[in-house]
């Protein structure tokens, strides 16, 4: 759907998203508290204008930035109203949504201070405020005792991203192999559920 078809609107999460989202979070967020607004243009008109003040390139026609204050998920483009199969070209809507939702989730647990942390790690990091390391990170911080709360929100969002992204993979040879795959990401999706 191209940005001039889109219609602004504000729904609860779909029942399909919320059945979603609980891979990723459980019962750890408030889901009835959240509120979709789609067709904000304005979340991608923030993203180019921090992109001129840093003298960065503008971001390309397909490339959309999404903002999320509180319980509230802005998205300058409308989402799909049914959850697409692997491989689908709209298939990355739902990991972004998982994203968002990370930040929902930080709200309801450390109030507003997950987005005075979220806006000084893109200052200071930039694109690089999302990189949390891959998994032979993840590891190597797990056995160092860190917890979800020790990454950035950005990378915190991004961490619930890739778990998501990789439960929804057909790459994967074979069930084991898949799980084998998430379980460096596992202990954090723990945290984020309460029961790491």
């Amino acid at each position: 759907m191209s940005n001039s078809d889109c219609q602004r609107r504000v729904r609860p999460l779909y029942d399909w998203e919320i059945t979603e989202a609980g891979k990723v979070f459980g019962d750890s967020l408030h889901y009835g508290r959240i509120r979709i607004h789609e067709c904000a243009t304005w979340a991608d008109a923030i993203d180019r204008l921090g992109r001129r003040l840093k003298k960065q390139a503008p971001p390309g026609p397909e490339e959309h930035n999404s903002v999320t204050l509180g319980y509230h998920c802005y998205f300058p483009v409308s989402l799909p109203d049914r959850l697409v199969p692997p491989g689908d070209p709209l298939d990355y809507y739902m990991p972004w949504l998982i994203h968002e939702l990370t930040h929902a989730w930080q709200y309801q647990h450390t109030g507003w201070t997950y987005l005075v942390r979220a806006l000084a790690a893109q200052f200071r990091y930039g694109p690089a405020a999302y990189d949390f390391g891959g998994e032979a990170k993840l590891i190597k911080c797990r056995q160092n005792h860190w917890t979800i709360t020790n990454f950035n929100p950005e990378q915190q969002g991004d961490i619930a991203r890739y778990y998501y992204y990789g439960l929804r993979s057909t790459n994967a040879i074979d069930e084991p192999n898949k799980q084998n795959a998430l379980s460096a990401y596992k202990p954090y999706i723990g945290d984020i559920q309460g029961t790491g």
